[in-house]
Formats: C-alpha cells, structure tokens, sequence
C-alpha cells in the first residue's frame, strides 16, 4: 500500500528550525505596508497585537467608522505569536463551552470570509470529539493510542490555513484605510482622562481607545500576571499523505479531531495532503524563551512522532517534515478575558482562549468593535484585571 505522495523514505534528522520556535507547516505570505511614525503620533483606536483578534477588531471597527484612524502596533510579525502557529481548527464556544456575548463564532467567521472573500481552505464540514471509551458503533477509525479512538460525537467546526486567513484579513484592514506597523513592541501604557498615552518602540503614541490583543504576552503591563499565564503547545506535519493511506485510516472525510480524554491528541489535514497533529505542552510561564530543540520540548516532539506512528500501520514509516510550537493563554478560570482596564473603558483587553480561539477570536474582535462604537457590553463573567 502506497503510504505517501511519492517512494517512502527513512526518517532523517530534522534541520535546525529558522525560529526558536520551530517552523510552521503555514507560509503563506502577508504583505504589509510600511508606515514610519511620528514620536507624538495621534490615533483614535489603537489595537496592540497583530493576530486574530487585533486584525478583526480593527476590521470591525473600521466597518462600523470608515474615518476612524484606526493603528495595529505588532512587536515582530502579523501572525507571528499563536494566530500563525495555531492548528487551524475552528471549533464554536469556548474552552468552557458558550458563554453570552460571545455566541455564534462560527458564524461570524463565516461571515467574514464570505463576505471580505479572504481565501483560506475554510472547510466547515464537522468535526469529530474522539475517545477511549463510549466509540460510536459505525466509527470510521480505530485507531491504537493508549487504547482505541473512535469518533464518540461528531460536532460543528472545520479547520483552514491560519496564514493565508492573516494575509486576508490585513490586506481587508489595510485596505478600509487600517494602519498595520509591524516591528512596533508598546512597552508602556498611561491612561489619563485625556486618552491613552503607548510608549512604542521608544516614542509616545496617543490614542482616544486602545486594544490589547496580545495572547501570553504583556500580562504584567495589563496586571493580568497572577490571573493568566502562557505556555506553549507543539504540532507536528507529516509529508502529503495518499487518498490510499486515509482510506486505510478512515479518515478519507479529513474531518478535524480532538481527544475528549487523556492522553489528548487534535489533529486535521492541510489543502496539500498533510495531517497536522499536536499534543503536549512545554515551556510554561516561559513562552518568550522556549525553544523547539530544548530537551524538553525534543522529549514531547519524540513522543508524539511515536504515538502518530502507532495509530495505524500506513503511519509506520510517515515522514515528519515540521515540528513547531505556538503560545497559548491559560487563565485560573479557564474562561477568557474580555475586560476593561480602567474605569472609563478606555483601554480594553482580550486574552486567555485556552487554545479555542481560532473563531472565537474573531467573534471577540466584533464584539470589542460594538463595545468601542457603544453598541455592546463587555461580558459579566470575565475577570476583571485591577
């Protein structure tokens, strides 16, 4: 049986990664125009964070006031934090199931793409909850991993390619008029009842409202250090599998998977073929210096290569081509933040998706966007930093 797009090969050693992170299966590019800033520099909102969230909620904001001057500052890249590592899998709710105002994420999703036309694999054919125990009778899979997996329930979701959704969304923020600086870390915040003051790559940035969109990181800056904290997840990618080799698995429908028990395993398939799968999380509380060659997160990638390989036989002697890890925000009650920093509201926060913030995130970004025009309320049951 053919396993693979082309003659099987032995496992090679993998080439050191161009990030201490680790190389993402993603690449598509996402071009941003550069816009050089004044020291002074004046703009109604403000967005800090350049993923998910931020993008949308400039998009949504820009929508809602086409002559807003409307800035996304991001520290290094587009994408470059959690929205550009993430899996892709696009899941409704949160981490803690619905919650109110935040309902409807997968819509909203939807919504944007088709509307905005941002091409990115979106497919939203389902996805299955697999388990050790409770498998349903006509399971397609089977699957040896610390006991058998068998689908248990099939739910809403899908996946698409996190990459080219970022390059979508900033070209649809970029064209409505949104300024995108890259290259731009806020390292200050003061809030006045004037506005809000953003030290930004060494000069100060007024802004009416701002956003902080920014994952595991700046929680110190916005009090949120004892609440949340980051650690980071890792994936891996095989080469293009065969139609043959997912027939064999049963998973010729390439439908997006998650574990309900332990040990947990998610998983779904590229446009090209590939099955992403992660598990494993490594470098807690020390996002910003984890490394994808430490001995730890070398330990997690080896064992998670050897639990791919034992699901099934057509996996024996599947070629891994990237491994790679992403930052997710962890908080105390597993719910997300969706706050206010100040008495005013003029600087809102969002953070803490647990890892279940590829559609929440733009659900979040709208509502943000309805809370800034006075259209919307911040959700009761999120902490609160003081």
């Amino acid at each position: 049986m053919t396993v693979a797009k082309g003659h099987l090969r032995p496992v090679s050693p993998h080439p050191p990664p161009s990030h201490p992170w680790g190389d993402p299966v993603w690449s598509y590019p996402v071009p941003v125009a550069v816009h050089p800033f004044p020291d002074g520099w004046r703009v109604d909102v403000a967005v800090v964070g350049a993923g998910f969230t931020g993008l949308a909620t400039a998009h949504y904001v820009l929508q809602r006031s086409p002559t807003l001057r409307v800035a996304v500052f991001e520290v290094q890249e587009v994408g470059a934090g959690a929205s550009g590592r993430t899996g892709g899998l696009v899941l409704e709710d949160t981490a803690v199931g619905p919650l109110p105002g935040v309902e409807d994420c997968i819509a909203t999703l939807r919504e944007l793409v088709s509307t905005q036309r941002i091409a990115c694999d979106l497919r939203l054919g389902g996805c299955w909850q697999i388990g050790r125990r409770g498998g349903h009778p006509h399971s397609p899979i089977h699957w040896d991993d610390h006991g058998v997996l068998e689908v248990v329930n099939f739910i809403p979701g899908g996946a698409f390619d996190p990459r080219k959704f970022l390059a979508g969304l900033a070209e649809v923020v970029q064209r409505a008029g949104g300024l995108i600086l890259e290259h731009a870390p806020v390292t200050g915040l003061d809030v006045t009842s004037r506005g809000v003051r953003l030290e930004v790559g060494g000069r100060a940035v007024f802004a009416e409202r701002v956003v902080f969109a920014t994952n595991a990181f700046c929680l110190p800056l916005l009090g949120l250090q004892d609440w949340a904290g980051g650690v980071h997840t890792i994936a891996v990618a095989t080469e293009p599998l065969s139609d043959a080799a997912f027939d064999a698995m049963g998973w010729a429908t390439h439908t997006p998977f998650y574990t309900l028990d332990l040990p947990y395993l998610w998983g779904r398939v590229t446009a090209d073929g590939r099955a992403v799968i992660g598990a494993g999380l490594v470098g807690r509380d020390a996002v910003d210096n984890a490394r994808v060659d430490s001995a730890e997160a070398v330990q997690l990638f080896d064992s998670l290569e050897r639990r791919i390989r034992g699901l099934h036989p057509v996996l024996h002697r599947v070629h891994i081509t990237h491994r790679w890890m992403g930052p997710l925000c962890f908080t105390n009650d597993s719910k997300p933040v969706i706050a206010r920093l100040d008495g005013d509201g003029r600087v809102l926060v969002a953070t803490g998706y647990r890892g279940h913030g590829v559609a929440l995130s733009v659900r979040v970004g709208k509502l943000l966007a309805d809370v800034l025009a006075g259209q919307g309320s911040l959700p009761a049951w999120s902490y609160r930093p003081s």
